[in-house]
């Protein structure tokens, strides 16, 4: 049952409904009630009552109480509902409330299975008839009853409710009759106690469509008609026996025993099934579920905004008869061209919103809504293109339990997938999927698609429509929406497929305009003491004729007329319009009504209404928000609203946020033909609102704003924190906070001193920092850095340093500052960088803060220059058109996103591909990308959610090309299969035949600019030039490379194409003639695989397998610069930034590198460390170097004491290092490489000495100086040891051989007279370094790869470590193995070194671990070292053997003290409690925390350097907080900082790098409830 209010009172009013005394239904006026009966008695008298009620009882007494009751007489509702058998009946009654007239309708609506039963119902109706007449006179009535009513009043089946109250009606026959048949008796009653609950089961069974109890509810309907049926008889046929102990029939007994066994089987059938609360618990997940992934917004019909009724009629039946018509039997394939969408058009103010309210509310009655969304220009929310589809997908969830119930599956096994899915994967493959149908078609209505998005995305919800339809047979569509071309020409792309109609050939229009124009001026007539008839046939007809057919015209008017004090004056002026198109006598309608009500006031009208436009567009603001927007007085935005009612009107669905009451309103006010007295300047508006936020921000924002008084809780612990929001941040404050870049990203680049003055007062510090304080305590930090980066580039220029130190402060702290508010400036303001006006301005306003002693950054992380994360070579990357997004695509079949600002990756992998992705692309307006792949499959994903939407199969070959037609609306595909597809982007269908040509595989195609022609490359060594339009072949193929072309495109001008091809030349082409341009550009020294213009065509880029790229000039074809060189791989794309500032390359060596378009640098802290991991380091003689070779093909050196790099990186080799010594004088280094070279290096300078020495046939692992350092000595994976003539470069004598696999480490003996090598044949050898012999057995005892080998310092030892995890010890005259292996590591032992006095052996291991070991006795010394992230390649003492040093795979040198691997010499403890002051010995040399053992370190004031006592190791968890022991978050750690935070090591090089060491002084640190005494100054 629904109860339905209209009334002027649209608020401060409730509704009760009363059912026989018993009030069932209370709630808030103003919306339609819906309301289930359960169980509810039929009676001869039953009523229903409705009250509307205002007004509240305190102590007793009534304040303002008023009422108005209604009365319903159900008898006749059940007798219309019989007759008519109408699946709704409404019932309307008239009355008076608060002196204003109020139509209550109470609408009685059939349950869902009522046509099943009907017939039913019907012939239990007959039977009974035939009964009537042995029936006493209170049974008579109750048959009566039932016979004419047919139902109760209520939701449960009616079916059940006849059975019951026919088995009710037999058992008392039986009573009056006497006959205490106790088996008959007994199994009426047994039915009747099973039928309620059943019923309740089956309402949940349909509406979820739970095929158990489906099938043992009907098998319960079947008994209980033939247990009716026999009572009936049973009692027809004793009712003249008199004997009260009468024996029952054999065959009754017999049927009785069937009935009775037949039931028991039902009921455990019902036991075992699901009870009806599981049911109900079960669908509250599931909406729940729905809710929270789908995120659907609150959009729906209203009553109230329908049609006047008697109006629009004849094509409101059309529609709905077309909506509701039964959809095809059988398959929906048998209607493969159903016509399920109607597109409903018109213009502006016509009438279509109004048409879909009442198209929604008539398909509700019917039961046929499935769901609704009313788009609204000026509502973010409703103007989301992307909200659409998960809004009706929620919708149809709701009104159909299967497709609900398929949705919550879906989302439960898929995790990944989100609201921006349902355009896909959710709405049209799910509703395919359906097994079980709705018995009859629902409908979806869309309303002022044109009110939605851009064009691209109303062209996407279109082509969504439309492939579902094509799909769901049981579907239908609504669409309402203006004529625009783009909607126009999208449905023209599925002519035949729809339904249209335009409003203006509407043949009833006239009629329905005029019934409309009367009724409103009665009502105008009405509230304004005028007669009736007013203001005259003659006037009524003038409206109409002047309305054009416009309802919003003649709606205008009277809210005009009928809000002034003389209402002929102001229909005259309405009137005095002048002619012209219907939108223009609109317009002068609007111009009119503004000016009588405004009179002078015009300048107060434009910046009210320019500020509510402009603000609409993102959320509308009340009347005193607007004014503070304005700089108007309240009192003056509230009297315009007032008197402009005719144009604005408060929504209360926003707090009072002020609308348009027609988008045409804003049509107007911006138009071109506007009258300059009302005309609104947008982008000035922009301009004034935005420095209006500035002032707002920078006057209204202060410190810890919502007074929050423990830094220890979150904002989450903060129980009433939203309403210290709302008490502490105005609405203006709040739209100020979110939306102030908004408004400056719309002003054109101007002079503008106000607006500059105000940027810059607002990004002072500490004002950013009460910005972001009040981010957080909104709940809004994940808004922060896009508000940040929406500042236009030319008005930021003067504040640019603060913007972005803002941004990073952001990105780096925000799990913090979303956490807890404090945070910001406790965990924040000291892990700041010192160069950030942030850190210079904290020092001075803040104090009390934790204070970083060590490992503070002085700038903020350089932005890496290569982009690590995937698996296997990148064959791809891709910029989206804003230059925010990289994407990338590699053979580990993922494509990756990345931050281009911050270089992080962004989101986890999007994964699908089930073989190596090629290619991929963005789409143009950057919403979407595609991908193509060796698996033959195209895919196109959502760039926001990285979910895929759809696919595309056809090809028959791996797809080596995938291209976006500039207007997005096609994509293209080449594939080794010889052929091109075109698709569309939006269906994923093929689009005409497969383009046929080439001879050979296709490797690449491209769009020419203006999207009318397609090239491709191929590898039969030609280009070809396609039409777009129809796929044909352009001329013949570009003939002139004598290999493969791996690479084409246009230039930005359309004029030429360029190739790259595998004969190592690129060629520039006429796009018209074909003919080759100039020479061919040579240079690189292998197969060029990717080549590409700069935006402004005058720079050509090309990559190469030499793993070079190479800058051409466009016009000339000379090289520009020197090739950039980095890359340790094949270089398979290469692309220009939109801006043109940067060049992005992806190659074989699995990195993405970002170079600096203009000079050729690589972008990032290229100098700041490794790029790879580090294999091999050693300490100079002097012990005042350290060097490190690396995988990234580089040497470094580096200060020991300081761990600052000293000068620059040594660069030759092209591959990995795997090894590198410092001569014994240390005046020069060797190393060798995978490429299998050595090099010799001066030490001071780092420039090579002589060329590479050459000899060996594949990589050389190790090296080392004879301790003469006249002789190197290198082991290869040729199996074969060299020794070279350090002055001469050449070989001393022929290799040394024996190992049968390959030589890991080789070293000489101290006397130099002998040397080691250890193998991967798990052996170590001994030589003769003079003669090269090899000296007795091999040393076996390791059962896997020997990977270092070293002497002790007296040379009569030998150590190994091996990938058995073991460190064996031997001696070194007889090679016999000296005690029981070194176990302890936990994998591969890949480094061993003797401390210089031979009393301590350390190793280094792939467990990421250093241990240290007792060389006399093979015991370990204290606790692994543990700081390193990843393996650990390699180890060594530093010349005085006080400190070790490591390199690992996660491309840090790290510094250990020998003595005991930390940074002193007691024992290491971790932080458990309060730090409050900092003590001084009595001497004052020494200082240090006055908490006793929860001391952090001492240290000397004086020059600032640890004397090292305690350290205290701060753990912070997996989110970066450090706890308080007793609960809370005491501070956060950046995580560049938390390794170093935790580990031991004195020193990590690189010393600015993330795994830098951190020490923190707790000292004077204020937090907890003490945290605001962090003491800002006032300025």
């Amino acid at each position: 049952m629904g109860v339905t209010v209209e009334t002027p009172i649209k608020s401060g009013y409730r509704v009760k409904v009363n059912m026989d005394g018993s009030d069932i239904q209370l709630t808030n006026g103003g919306n339609s009630v819906w309301i289930s009966h359960k169980s509810l008695e039929v009676s001869d008298s039953s009523k229903v009552h409705v009250t509307l009620k205002t007004g509240h009882t305190v102590a007793g007494v009534s304040l303002r109480k008023e009422e108005t009751v209604v009365e319903i007489d159900v008898r006749n509702v059940f007798q219309e509902f019989l007759v008519s058998m109408k699946p709704e009946i409404l019932v309307s009654k008239q009355a008076m409330f608060r002196q204003q007239p109020a139509t209550i309708t109470v609408s009685f609506r059939s349950p869902p299975t009522s046509e099943l039963v009907r017939s039913t119902l019907q012939n239990l109706q007959e039977v009974m008839r035939e009964f009537r007449h042995i029936m006493g006179d209170s049974t008579q009535k109750t048959l009566d009853i039932i016979i004419k009513y047919g139902v109760a009043l209520s939701e449960l089946n009616p079916l059940s409710k006849a059975a019951f109250n026919v088995l009710a009606v037999t058992l008392e026959l039986l009573k009056q009759q006497k006959q205490q048949d106790q088996m008959v008796s007994g199994l009426i009653r047994q039915l009747n106690r099973v039928l309620p609950f059943a019923d309740e089961t089956l309402k949940e069974a349909v509406e979820d469509n739970t095929d158990i109890l489906r099938k043992a509810i009907e098998r319960l309907y079947v008994l209980t008609m033939d247990v009716a049926q026999f009572s009936c008889d049973y009692v027809k046929r004793n009712r003249f026996k008199r004997l009260a102990k009468a024996m029952i029939a054999t065959q009754d007994q017999d049927q009785i025993s069937t009935f009775t066994s037949a039931f028991g089987e039902l009921v455990e059938d019902f036991d075992r099934a699901v009870n009806v609360e599981m049911l109900k618990t079960v669908r509250s997940m599931e909406e729940k579920m729905l809710l929270d992934r789908l995120q659907p917004i609150q959009t729906g019909h209203r009553l109230d905004r329908g049609c006047m009724e008697g109006t629009r009629v004849s094509i409101l039946d059309e529609i709905v008869e077309w909506a509701i018509h039964p959809y095809p039997k059988g398959m929906p394939s048998e209607a493969p061209n159903s016509q399920n969408i109607f597109w409903l058009y018109g213009i502006p103010g016509i009438g279509k919103t109004a048409m879909a309210h009442s198209l929604c509310a008539r398909l509700h009655r019917e039961g046929r809504l499935g769901g609704t969304f009313f788009c609204r220009r000026d509502d973010p929310d409703l103007s989301d293109p992307k909200s659409v589809l998960p809004t009706l997908v929620f919708n149809l969830a709701e009104t159909w339990g299967p497709y609900r119930k398929l949705i919550a599956d879906k989302l439960r096994k898929d995790p990944k997938l989100t609201r921006h899915s349902a355009d896909d994967q959710l709405f049209s493959h799910l509703l395919e999927s359906l097994d079980s149908l709705p018995p009859h078609p629902l409908v979806l209505v869309i309303d002022a698609l044109d009110e939605c998005g851009d064009i691209r995305g109303r062209s996407s919800i279109i082509s969504s429509l439309f492939d579902t339809s094509s799909r769901v047979k049981w579907l239908r569509i609504i669409v309402t929406s203006r004529q625009d071309s783009d909607i126009e020409n999208c449905f023209k792309r599925f002519d035949g497929l729809y339904l249209a109609r335009d409003l203006e050939n509407d043949e009833n229009a006239h009629q329905d305009i005029y019934t409309f124009t009367r009724s409103k001026l009665s009502s105008v007539a009405s509230q304004c003491g005028l007669p009736k008839d007013w203001p005259g046939d003659r006037k009524v007809d003038e409206i109409v004729e002047r309305s054009g057919g416009l309802f919003i015209f003649v709606e205008t008017l009277s809210q005009l007329v009928e809000g002034g004090l003389n209402a002929d004056r102001y229909l005259t002026q309405a009137l005095s319009v002048g002619s012209g198109s219907v939108l223009e006598r609109l317009y002068s309608l609007y111009a009119t009504a503004i000016r009588s009500r405004i009179g002078q006031d015009k300048e107060e009208f434009r910046s009210a209404m320019a500020t509510i436009i402009v603000v609409g567009l993102y959320r509308p603001l009340s009347d005193e928000s607007v004014a503070q927007l304005s700089g108007l007085s309240t009192n003056i935005v509230s009297t315009l609203v007032n008197k402009l009612g005719s144009i604005l009107y408060r929504d209360t669905k926003t707090n009072g946020g002020i609308r348009v009451r027609h988008l045409s309103v804003i049509d107007f006010l911006t138009g071109s033909s506007t009258p300059e007295d009302l005309k609104v300047d947008t982008k000035q508006a922009h301009r004034d609102v935005g420095v209006a936020c500035l002032k707002i921000m920078t006057q209204g924002l202060r410190f810890n704003i919502c007074g929050i008084e423990s830094s220890l809780m979150s904002n989450r612990d903060v129980v009433d924190l939203q309403s210290r929001v709302d008490l502490n941040i105005s609405n203006a404050l709040k739209y100020s906070c979110t939306h102030w870049s908004d408004h400056l990203s719309h002003i054109p680049e101007t002079n503008d001193g106000e607006l500059m003055a105000a940027l810059d007062t607002f990004t002072e510090v500490p004002r950013l920092l009460y910005w972001m304080e009040a981010l957080s305590v909104m709940g809004k930090v994940a808004v922060g850095d896009s508000v940040l980066r929406r500042v236009p580039a030319w008005l930021k220029m003067s504040v640019e340093k603060r913007i972005d130190d803002g941004l990073r402060f952001i990105l780096t702290f925000k799990e913090a500052i979303t956490t807890s508010a404090p945070h910001i400036y406790i965990s924040g303001l000291e892990f700041v960088p010192t160069d950030t006006d942030i850190w210079r301005c904290s020092n001075v306003l803040f104090r009390n803060l934790l204070v970083v002693d060590e490992g503070r950054r002085k700038s903020w992380p350089a932005r890496p220059s290569i982009l690590i994360g995937h698996l296997g070579g990148v064959y791809g990357v891709a910029c989206s058109a804003d230059g925010r997004r990289i994407i990338s695509c590699s053979e580990d079949g993922m494509i990756r996103i990345w931050d281009t600002e911050t270089r992080a990756a962004v989101g986890e992998p999007l994964e699908g591909h089930t073989n190596r992705v090629r290619s991929l692309v963005y789409s143009p307006d950057g919403r979407h990308l595609i991908s193509g792949s060796d698996d033959r499959n195209i895919r196109i994903w959502d760039a926001q959610t990285g979910v895929a939407v759809r696919s595309s199969i056809g090809h028959t070959n791996s797809i080596r090309g995938v291209a976006y037609s500039p207007d997005g609306r096609c994509i293209i595909s080449g594939s080794l299969d010889k052929t091109i597809r075109i698709w569309d982007a939006e269906t994923g269908a093929p689009v005409g035949n497969p383009l046929k040509g080439h001879t050979d595989g296709i490797l690449c195609v491209a769009y020419s600019p203006d999207g009318r022609r397609i090239i491709s490359g191929s590898r039969d060594t030609t280009i070809r030039v396609w039409d777009a339009s129809n796929g044909a072949a352009i001329g013949k193929p570009f003939k002139g490379h004598s290999d493969w072309v791996g690479s084409v495109a246009y230039s930005p001008n359309g004029h030429h194409i360029i190739s790259g091809s595998r004969d190592m030349t690129i060629r520039i082409w006429d796009d018209e003639t074909g003919v080759v341009v100039g020479s061919p550009l040579q240079g690189h020294d292998g197969a060029i695989l990717c080549v590409a213009y700069s935006p402004d065509g005058r720079r050509i880029i090309s990559g190469s397998d030499g793993k070079t790229i190479h800058i051409w000039d466009a016009e000339t074809g000379a090289a520009v610069g020197e090739p950039l060189k980095g890359h340790t791989g094949h270089i398979c794309s290469v692309i220009y930034s939109p801006d043109g500032r940067l060049i992005i390359s992806g190659a074989y060596d699995m990195t993405i590198r970002i170079w600096n378009a203009e000079t050729g640098a690589a972008i990032g802290d290229s100098l700041d460390g490794h790029h790879g991991a580090i294999s091999s380091v050693a300490y100079s003689p002097n012990g005042h170097r350290i060097i490190s070779g690396s995988d990234d093909a580089t040497i470094r050196t580096w200060d020991a004491e300081t761990g600052a790099q000293v000068g620059r990186p040594l660069k030759g080799h092209i591959d990995w290092i795997r090894s590198l010594a410092y001569s014994p004088d240390g005046r020069q280094i060797i190393s060798c490489s995978r490429d299998k070279t050595i090099r010799i290096w001066d030490a001071e300078t780092g420039d090579p000495i002589r060329k590479p020495l050459e000899g060996h046939t594949n990589w050389i692992r190790s090296v080392a100086y004879s301790p003469d350092g006249r002789h190197i000595i290198s082991g290869s994976d040729d199996r074969t040891i060299r020794i070279w003539n350090v002055d001469t470069g050449f070989i001393v004598m022929n290799p040394l051989e024996g190992h049968t696999d390959w030589i890991c480490s080789v070293a000489y003996s101290p006397d130099g007279r002998h040397i080691i090598s250890g193998s991967y044949d798990r052996t170590i050898r001994i030589w003769d370094a003079h003669s090269g012999a090899s000296i007795g057995n091999p040393l076996e005892g390791h059962n896997s790869v020997v990977s270092s080998v070293v002497y002790s310092p007296d040379g009569r030892r030998i150590i190994s470590g091996s990938r058995d995890t073991t460190i064996r010890v031997w001696d070194a005259a007889t090679g016999a193995a000296i005690g029981d292996p070194l176990e302890g590591h936990t994998d591969w032992v890949r480094s061993v070194a003797y401390s210089p006095d031979g009393c301590h052996i350390i190793s280094g291991s792939y467990d990421g671990t250093i241990r240290i070991w007792d060389a006399q006795t093979g015991d370990p010394i204290g606790m692994p070292l543990r700081g390193h992230e990843d393996r650990i390649l390699t180890v060594a003492y530093s010349p005085d053997g006080r400190h070790i040093i490591s390199g690992s795979d996660d491309r840090t040198v790290r510094i250990w003290d020998a003595r005991t691997g930390a940074t002193s010499k007691s024992p290491i403890k971790r932080y458990a409690g309060n730090i409050p002051s900092v003590i001084r010995s009595p001497d004052g040399s020494h200082s240090g925390p006055g908490s006793g053992d929860h001391a952090m370190w001492i240290r000397n004031p004086a020059k600032g350097k640890h004397i090292l006592s305690l350290v205290v190791l701060f753990h912070p968890d997996s989110n970066g907080w450090v706890h308080h022991p007793d609960g809370g978050f005491l501070f956060w750690v950046p995580e560049d900082c938390r390794n170093g935070l935790t580990c031991p090591a004195i020193l990590t090089i690189p010393i600015t790098g993330r795994h830098r060491v951190i020490r923190l002084n707790l000292g004077g640190f204020s937090y907890g409830e003490s945290w605001t005494d962090i003491g800002r100054v006032d300025s």
